[in-house]
């Protein structure tokens, strides 16, 4: 019998085990179930801090009160700087104006510039198709009866100035 006595304290010890489920901690002991319900712990009350007293002089804490507040030293620089900065918002405003119309004027000359660029070099082709070399030259032999320089009929002069000559008698007839 003393051995069946050792099994049923094992069996014992076995039914006692605890048995966990997801939301349950029950255990069961014989034919009954023991549900343990979690402790739950009480919320900590936040611990309060002593604030260590703060200890000023009068004047200072005169001071300290004073500067609370606006003095007109203050507000007349603060009013000073305001006016100075509305100020050169405005000059910034007119000269971004004038830049601006610089801009647009500088385009319209730009434009206007390669209009006329585009003309002079059409005219320019028109007179060198309407006046070639071939017909300047018939145009002087034939109608104005000039005629080429035969040789010994140029004359070289010695110049002292480089820019122009001054003709003060007449010139002489090559031979």
């Amino acid at each position: 019998m003393e051995r069946n006595s050792g099994r049923r304290e094992v069996r014992r010890q076995d039914v006692r085990e605890e048995r966990r489920t997801r939301d349950n901690l029950y255990y069961i002991e014989g034919s009954t179930v023991h549900y343990a319900e979690p402790q739950r712990r009480k919320a900590e009350e936040p611990v309060k801090k002593k604030r260590p007293r703060n200890y000023t002089h009068p004047k200072a804490a005169a001071k300290a009160e004073s500067s609370l507040y606006f003095d007109r030293g203050y507000a007349v620089v603060l009013i000073i700087a305001a006016l100075i900065m509305i100020a050169s918002l405005g000059v910034m405003v007119k000269l971004q104006n004038t830049v601006d119309d610089r801009k647009r004027e500088i385009g319209y000359k730009e434009s206007s510039l390669s209009s006329l660029k585009t003309d002079n070099d059409a005219f320019e082709e028109s007179l060198a198709e309407k006046y070639s070399l071939d017909h300047i030259y018939d145009v002087a032999t034939k109608q104005l009866g000039m005629v080429y320089s035969r040789a010994g009929q140029i004359l070289h002069y010695d110049k002292a100035n480089e820019d122009y000559v001054k003709q003060m008698h007449d010139v002489p007839e090559a031979n």
